[in-house]
């Protein structure tokens, strides 16, 4: 061979090691995800995530995308409190590998961040998704609770009625009984049901003695009385619960406002009857007009409670 063939040989051998070392190689997951765990130790959050994206790009078909998917949506979202960007990750993992323990955990994660966002439709959405992809979940009921809480946070009030008195129906026994049936007395009173929410509220208190939402039921019920102008039984419940209710200077302030408002009917009822005998017997055939009850008016009117939600509501707790 002759030597200029051999220096040709060897510029090519030289080109082919150079191309080996020099020419960016694969390299694999691990090398990523390990760094990019090292990173996320060290606090060193936008290190982390772009050495995760990495490993994203050159395998996305690895077993742990979903998992590396949930690690970067919780970094973005606990970490760097970028809702945004969490959302977008959660939603990919959540789309893409809608039936993985991962999915469950980031349909979670979203669902609560938007809700802390005060996003409730987005927040609906993500509970519903957990409903929806794990419909034998532990906490099912808790996630239809809060699916009914979000759409009463969007004023969508007989929606998340209806959705409440589902629960009921379909689980009497479940373990947030307490819970369920004082938002539904509370959805009532706003929604200008006064009677409906008393009579979901006081059987609630009575059949729940020891729920730690007694005291509020019991004044939601007193307020609801109030605005139907039953005095004297709204100050029996605000005097009975005058020394366990959180803010007791609020029920104070009850106690003093319907008591002034008590002498006042009661001023008025003496004057109307001492007119009366004043005016004489009424002629035959005369009837008085009932005189309007007190309260709010001009509030929207609903149905009355299901009868098979009062049912249930009977048995023992």
């Amino acid at each position: 061979m002759s030597r200029l063939r051999v220096f040709i040989l060897l510029l090519v051998l030289a080109a082919i090691g150079a191309g080996f070392y020099l020419v960016p190689r694969k390299r694999p997951f691990e090398s990523y995800t390990v760094r990019a765990s090292d990173a996320l130790q060290n606090k060193d959050f936008e290190q982390s995530i772009e050495l995760y994206l990495k490993a994203l790009r050159l395998y996305p078909d690895h077993a742990r995308v979903p998992e590396i998917l949930l690690i970067i949506g919780d970094i973005y979202n606990f970490s760097l409190a970028n809702s945004e960007k969490a959302a977008k990750a959660y939603d990919m993992l959540t789309t893409r590998f809608s039936k993985t323990e991962q999915a469950r955990l980031a349909f979670e994660h979203a669902a609560e961040m938007h809700e802390k966002n005060e996003a409730f439709e987005k927040a609906l959405l993500a509970y519903q998704g957990l409903i929806d992809n794990f419909p034998d979940s532990e906490d099912l009921d808790g996630f239809r609770f809060k699916v009914a809480m979000m759409a009463a946070k969007l004023k969508k009030f007989e929606p998340a009625r209806r959705s409440l008195m589902a629960i009921i129906d379909q689980n009497p026994d479940t373990p947030i009984a307490d819970q369920v049936l004082f938002q539904i007395g509370n959805l009532f009173f706003m929604e200008g049901a006064a009677k409906q929410a008393v009579q979901v509220l006081e059987v609630a208190a009575e059949k729940y003695p020891d729920s730690p939402l007694q005291t509020e039921m019991l004044f939601t019920a007193a307020n609801a009385h109030e605005e139907q102008g039953q005095i004297d039984k709204a100050l029996k419940i605000y005097r009975q619960i005058r020394y366990t209710y959180p803010n007791p200077r609020v029920i104070e302030k009850k106690l003093d406002k319907l008591a002034d408002r008590q002498k006042e009917v009661k001023a008025m009822e003496a004057r109307s009857r001492q007119g009366m005998r004043m005016a004489g017997p009424l002629p035959p055939g005369a009837e008085s007009k009932p005189s309007p009850k007190s309260g709010v008016r001009g509030r929207k009117k609903t149905q009355e409670v299901d009868k098979s939600l009062l049912e249930l509501m009977e048995g023992e707790p």
